[in-house]
Formats: structure tokens, C-alpha cells, sequence
């Protein structure tokens, strides 16, 4: 079963399938195939990965589309969906205190650290110079 409003896009899933009975194609949008007629005998790896539990046992068949989001520094296109960032940004707000990191690019996310290296060197580690 898939669990259509669950699935954020992250495309763990489609990386860990030995059968690529769960496909993902990247352009404008990134677009999640789920193929159960490709499934095979497995151990159910894409039920174990998924961070939002969205699959239970064989997915069904469906295909899902996904906005990217979006670098609020620059704009920049960043390397995953909205509800990927979105689900990343409510994990991070329970631990640190910037969750909005998840919304820049690598190089805003660079600008952005030199405005509390203290509380990013203690949330990531590393050495402050």
C-alpha cells in the first residue's frame, strides 16, 4: 500500500528497490514512479527506508509529482522537494534552533553560519578559526 499524501518525494525508496519496481525522474518536477508489477521477492527495503512510513508492503501503482524547492537566499533550485524541506524543517526545529537552514542553498547556507558559527559549530561540530 502506498500512502499517497504521506510520501514527501525524498526518493529513498526508489534508491534502495533492488527490482526498480520505485523509480524517480528528475527535470522541472521530480516525478515518483511506484510499479508493483516490478516487484519482486524482496525484503521490503523501501518499507525499512521511508522517513514518513508512506509504504506498507508492495506499493501500489502510482505516479507522483513533486514541486522542488526553492533556495529563499537566492532562489536557487535545491536538490530536493518542498515536502522533503518542510519534513526536514519540523525534525531540525525539535533540535536546533535555525531549522530554516534547510530552505538555502549550499552557498547561502555558507553566508547564512557567519551569523551564529557558535550554535552551528555546536549543533554539525567542527572548529571555530
Amino acid at each position: 500500500m502506498l500512502k499517497v499524501d504521506a510520501c514527501i518525494g525524498c526518493g529513498l525508496c526508489a534508491q534502495v528497490c533492488p527490482f526498480n519496481a520505485i523509480f524517480q525522474f528528475d527535470n522541472e518536477k521530480r516525478i515518483m514512479f511506484f510499479d508493483p508489477d516490478r516487484c519482486g521477492n524482496c525484503n521490503y527495503e523501501c518499507n525499512k527506508i521511508c522517513p514518513t512510513d508512506a509504504i506498507e508492503g508492495k506499493p501500489d501503482k502510482a505516479e507522483l509529482k513533486f514541486e522542488y524547492a526553492q533556495c529563499v537566499g537566492c532562489g536557487k533550485k535545491l536538490d530536493y522537494t518542498v515536502k522533503t524541506a518542510e519534513f526536514l524543517y519540523h525534525k531540525l526545529e525539535k533540535l536546533y534552533e535555525h531549522p530554516e537552514i534547510v530552505y538555502l542553498c549550499d552557498s547561502c547556507k555558507h553566508e547564512r553560519v557567519k551569523e551564529f558559527p557558535r550554535e552551528y559549530i555546536k549543533f554539525f561540530g567542527g572548529v571555530l578559526k
